[in-house]
């Protein structure tokens, strides 16, 4: 029975739907009638015009995206949609609009900190599109795929310890079926190989727990390319939920304290969202205190660049800088000096 009424709502959904877009429809260039539906050009032609030209435009807007999801499993721009309701970032398929050259940054920022007796780790978190490509739909460019690769080899090149998370991330739910980021099982899991990787450095040691606080509801970043409103529930996608934990750090002072914090942790919203919890996990991993300047929405280099011009504001430097980047804010591309 209620997958009955599931099915008349969802073709209400498309009925109201028709007759709301007919006017918007009319005046755009559909394409191929014969290929439009199948491809999604239709719903790409119009979708502007349509959210601009009906009444009680954000009830009409969840209407449409509940209709596109329903027949296309199309997003808008900026998304893409993998098998079983997985989405991913559009920036994944393309190359970064203003990438720097990681050979050139590393160089120049591994020698700014050296200057301070301070070791450089960079860390490639390889994108969720490498790391669940057997929910893609379509594949990537070859660029894209030797990508991550070509990065381990300018920091080998380089001569800094190198550190390759893909086994680590090689698991299902590594990252949030509706987020762009790693899950805090997968953060976890990196977390861990960082330790592993540093086990030659020596840390002053502080006594850290780490505990679980139970799953809780999560929307990811990507559900706003699929806004179907109140009629997720029956369209999708899916809820989604994310375990929480806790991380407790003692017998350590802080960073004006007697013990000064060892690691300071410098990246993305990969690092600074709490609910990844990556921070908690890399002190766990490392059993030291981290100090955290990553920062959300400026990409790996800003926060960077904002270290180095402040560090000398700091009254204790850390021995050890950890800096998440991305792979996708890496170009595929030969950079030209």
């Amino acid at each position: 029975m209620q997958a009955s009424l599931d099915s008349l709502c969802t073709l209400g959904i498309a009925a109201l739907l028709a007759g709301l877009s007919v006017t918007a429809f009319s005046h755009t260039d559909a394409g191929d009638p014969s290929r439009g539906w199948a491809n999604g050009t239709y719903q790409r032609g119009y979708e502007d015009r349509f959210e601009t030209s009906v009444p009680a435009q954000e009830s009409a807007v969840a209407l449409w995206s509940a209709a596109k999801w329903v027949f296309f499993r199309e997003p808008a721009t900026g998304a893409v949609s993998g098998s079983g309701g997985w989405l991913f970032t559009a920036e994944e398929f393309s190359e970064p609009d203003s990438p720097r050259d990681l050979a050139t940054e590393l160089a120049q920022v591994a020698d700014a900190l050296a200057a301070d007796s301070i070791t450089l780790i960079p860390v490639i978190i390889p994108d969720k599109a490498r790391m669940h490509a057997n929910r893609l739909k379509r594949g990537r460019s070859e660029g894209l795929e030797t990508r991550y690769d070509a990065a381990l080899a300018t920091i080998r090149k380089a001569g800094i310890i190198e550190i390759d998370l893909r086994e680590a991330l090689r698991f299902e739910g590594s990252f949030m079926r509706t987020d762009t980021h790693w899950s805090p099982e997968g953060a976890q899991r990196a977390a861990a190989t960082i330790a592993t990787s540093l086990g030659d450095l020596t840390l002053p040691e502080a006594q850290v727990t780490t505990v679980a606080k139970g799953a809780a509801p999560f929307d990811g970043d990507l559900l706003r390319f699929v806004a179907t409103g109140r009629y997720r529930d029956r369209v999708g996608p899916a809820a989604e939920f994310i375990n929480t934990f806790e991380t407790n750090v003692t017998s350590s002072g802080g960073l004006f304290g007697a013990s000064d914090i060892p690691v300071a942790l410098i990246g993305t919203s990969y690092s600074a969202k709490a609910e990844f919890h990556f921070e908690g996990f890399l002190k766990q991993a490392l059993q030291a205190d981290v100090l955290n300047l990553s920062r959300v929405g400026q990409g790996p280099f800003k926060p960077m660049d904002a270290f180095l011009e402040e560090r000398s504001n700091l009254s204790s430097l850390p021995s050890i800088v950890v800096w998440e980047i991305p792979e996708r804010f890496l170009t595929s591309r030969r950079q030209l000096p």
